[in-house]
């Protein structure tokens, strides 16, 4: 496999992509000549939370991927993708990580060997220690196991890969005028069926489909994500053993993400999930544009921002002062300056007031720069 030339051919694929869907089948079709799999999973990542803004799943896969979800945000012990991201691991197999005792990851024993694989591989894609998205590709039985080679080209070519679907989740434009004034809820069950919504909700449904390139009635992935995880957290049976609460329903911490959807703004969506005595949990999903809040990471990021240099606006939006923002970071005052002038430079502002201003705006277009 020459590397250099399929990274060529990626770039390619990019420039000619509408979308990070249409660029991600484009890729899966690419991939499969040089890595053969049975099955692929590839998912956009919103890299402040860790969690999925919308996935592309073989047709294969589609009987196990709410499994597959579960497992991800709830029961994962070995070989799981926030491990990989913490630690920086860009590529790992099933095999790999159990030592060849696949057996040792409930993953395989209920999900993928009753499905018929028999082998995984998992690139976390990293992109200046950012994560953008997961690649899975999985191997049935009857295949060989990924081989270290494979891994290898794998970690080559993950990075531009992540550089992609990064310049995809930052390309977005604010709409204004079809910001949703208020948010527009739905109620599923335990199981992530659709059990109630309010009245836009079933037009908010689809655009989250069409942006996932979705085409049947199913949920889009984004809300599974978040409802999935919020089923898994902890919270809810750590608040069911210990409350006296007397109310029939009690929430437990929201799970959020942040949607890039093209035309349609950032919108957000949060799922809680609500208990009785007597009852199953079910989830309350609401669905809103995004406050600037939650778009100012998506915000320095694109403007190429130091880590640091995030951290300082941070502190910049609260208000603080120069001395106190050194105080906090354990920097000298002059530092904090050079870092502003570094922050104002970028960002083409030339005071605190300005650079709020902008990087606050929704009424700008964020634009991969």
């Amino acid at each position: 496999m020459n590397t250099q030339t399929y990274m060529q051919k990626l770039e390619l694929l990019a420039e000619r992509s509408i979308s990070s869907y249409s660029y991600i089948h484009s890729l899966l079709e690419e991939l499969k000549p040089l890595l053969p799999f049975a099955g692929a999973c590839c998912t956009n990542i919103d890299p402040y939370r860790l969690l999925s803004t919308g996935a592309v799943v073989a047709h294969n896969m589609e009987s196990i991927h709410h499994q597959l979800l579960t497992y991800a945000y709830g029961q994962e012990g070995i070989h799981s993708y926030d491990n990989m991201t913490l630690s920086h691991t860009s590529v790992m197999t099933l095999h790999c990580a159990t030592e060849g005792q696949p057996e040792q990851s409930s993953r395989y024993q209920d999900i993928l060997q009753p499905a018929g694989f028999g082998d995984e591989l998992r690139a976390a894609l990293l992109y200046k220690g950012s994560c953008w998205g997961y690649l899975t590709l999985f191997r049935k039985q009857d295949q060989s196991l990924f081989s270290e080679q494979e891994c290898q080209w794998m970690v080559e070519i993950a990075p531009i890969i992540a550089k992609h679907l990064r310049q995809f989740s930052l390309a977005i434009p604010f709409v204004n005028e079809v910001k949703l004034r208020s948010p527009e809820i739905l109620m599923l069950s335990q199981q992530l069926e659709l059990l109630s919504s309010n009245s836009d909700t079933h037009h908010w449904l689809d655009v989250l489909r069409q942006h996932e390139g979705i085409t049947t009635s199913a949920l889009p992935r984004s809300i599974l994500t978040v409802a999935s995880m919020a089923l898994t957290d902890d919270t809810i049976f750590d608040q069911r053993l210990h409350t006296d609460c007397c109310s029939s329903s009690l929430p437990c911490s929201p799970i959020q993400v942040c949607v890039p959807v093209r035309e349609h703004d950032y919108i957000d969506i949060t799922a809680y999930a609500l208990y009785s005595h007597t009852s199953s949990i079910q989830l309350m999903i609401a669905i809103q544009s995004a406050s600037p809040l939650d778009i100012l990471p998506s915000m320095m990021e694109d403007y190429h921002l130091s880590e640091r240099e995030k951290q300082i606006v941070d502190q910049v939006i609260e208000g603080l002062s120069t001395r106190k923002i050194a105080d906090i970071l354990h920097l000298s005052p002059c530092a904090v300056e050079e870092h502003l002038q570094s922050i104002f430079a970028k960002t083409k502002t030339t005071s605190r007031r300005e650079l709020i201003a902008r990087l606050l705006s929704q009424t700008d277009c964020i634009i991969s720069r």
